[in-house]
């Protein structure tokens, strides 16, 4: 009789079927974790390319709602879930053209297709002959603009961007952009918007024969909310 092999008991071979089950139980847990943080970062780079994009705030152009440093989550147009419509009031992500550049930038939508729009020197709107109250706005005329550090086109990045809406950064612009030239009153076109910025003072937009009325196929997007800093996020309002 060989003494060197000792009996296994059932109490041994339940002991051991626990450990096996244990094993095999974290190990399937492991891909499983494994399978579905791959399911929800391919879900979100889906949602960023399709559903949304982001805008860091680089500027003082809409600076009585959206500041510099702000990062915007905003919903793409061509979005197959729509979360509301572009009309007076949306604040816009516009891609446009300046000195062969592409940029993209926040303006308020303030008119559209139809409407007869004049402004006053000093920034206040009068859409279809009535004065628009504008709680967000910051009346100062544009000729009054003195300069300083930050870029008043409105210049912002898009981390998830496709190729063909890379931002190039932009450079300073010339005082001269700002004034406002347009011959009122004048009628939005169909398929143009007439923007402006919330800072009527720090940045050019639709006043501005330079940049003039925007193309609602140039329009990608609609600002949502303030995802950034923590203390500033909020869902956004249109006006």
């Amino acid at each position: 009789m060989n003494r060197g092999i000792g009996r296994v008991t059932a109490a041994q071979v339940r002991r051991e079927m626990i450990r096996t089950d244990r094993k095999e139980s974290r190990k399937r847990f492991r891909i499983g974790a494994l399978i579905l943080l791959a399911a929800a970062l391919a879900a979100g780079t889906l949602a960023a390319r399709f559903l949304f994009a982001l805008a860091d705030i680089r500027t003082r152009g809409m600076s009585a709602t959206l500041l510099s440093g702000d990062v915007v989550l905003c919903e793409r147009m061509n979005s197959p879930v729509r979360l509301g419509e572009l009309g007076r009031g949306s604040l816009a992500l516009i891609q446009y053209h300046d000195n062969g550049m592409q940029r993209q930038t926040v303006r308020r939508v303030v008119a559209v297709a139809g409407d007869e729009v004049s402004v006053e020197e000093d920034g206040h709107l009068i859409v279809n002959g009535e004065p628009v109250e504008e709680p967000y706005a910051e009346y100062r005329s544009m000729t009054d603009w003195s300069g300083g550090d930050e870029n008043p086109g409105g210049a912002l990045e898009n981390p998830f961007a496709s190729p063909d809406e890379v931002v190039v950064p932009a450079q300073s612009e010339v005082v001269d952009a700002r004034v406002n030239d347009m011959n009122y009153p004048l009628t939005v076109p169909e398929g143009k918007l007439f923007v402006m910025c919330d800072d009527r003072e720090n940045a050019m937009d639709s006043r501005s024969s330079r940049f003039g009325m925007v193309n609602e196929a140039d329009v990608l997007g609609l600002a949502r909310a303030v995802i950034w800093p923590v203390h500033r996020a909020g869902i956004l309002a249109d006006g």
